[in-house]
């Protein structure tokens, strides 16, 4: 029994909450004896912090600074490709000059007027609306000369001249004449309805063409 009892004895106590406790011999210490110390395996309760170290400490009501947002490029307008051209300028004593030209009893010298007249227009497309060399080619609509009437037709159907309401109304009574062997009425009919177009400007998709294959030799 002695034996029995200086063996030792592991008795198991149930774990109701989560601690593991293993004595060594209960029942069995002598009086004045020291108590074998007993060993507990408990639960490890020590956890990683979930926030920062400083997360107490700090000053939550300061809000924080967002990053700066990096705006994307400015897009820098493409520039269009220019020349220089010499033109003749539009001065007041310039176009009196026509107009004398445009006046004169001889039509060679109102041809050559009319002439002078044409090449202001076509060194400068934004000259068609110009209201001084409109109302010289509105006067050479009226000339007597068919030379001075055709170039005035011709500025007016390739629309270097845009022409105005007084334009209408001349290219009308030529309609109704026989000059020219009729070609006159045919070309006032053909500039009329070109300028009852409003033209504008349309920006299109500019689709490139396929390279061609090159030949194998």
């Amino acid at each position: 029994m002695a034996d029995m009892v200086g063996q030792a004895q592991n008795v198991q106590v149930p774990n109701y909450s989560g601690v593991n406790i293993q004595i060594f011999n209960p029942s069995v210490a002598a009086p004045g004896a020291s108590v074998p110390a007993s060993t507990v395996n408990a639960a490890n309760y020590s956890t990683n912090p979930s926030y920062p170290a400083s997360y107490y400490t700090q000053n939550l009501a300061q809000p924080t600074t967002p990053a700066p947002v990096q705006s994307a490029p400015a897009q820098v307008p493409e520039k269009k490709k220019t020349e220089k051209r010499e033109v003749v300028q539009l001065t007041d004593d310039y176009v009196k000059t026509l107009e004398g030209y445009l006046n004169n009893q001889n039509k060679d010298v109102r041809l050559m007027g009319a002439k002078e007249v044409l090449a202001r227009l076509q060194e400068d497309d934004s000259r068609k609306n110009d209201p001084a060399l409109n109302a010289l080619v509105n006067k050479m609509l009226q000339d007597p000369s068919q030379p001075v009437k055709f170039i005035a037709m011709a500025a007016l159907e390739s629309r270097l001249a845009t022409g105005n309401d007084t334009s209408v109304k001349l290219l009308k009574d030529i309609q109704k004449q026989k000059t020219g062997y009729g070609e006159d009425s045919l070309k006032a009919s053909n500039i009329l309805l070109k300028m009852s177009g409003n033209p504008m400007q349309k920006e299109f998709e500019v689709k490139e063409k396929p390279e061609k294959e090159t030949k194998k030799e």
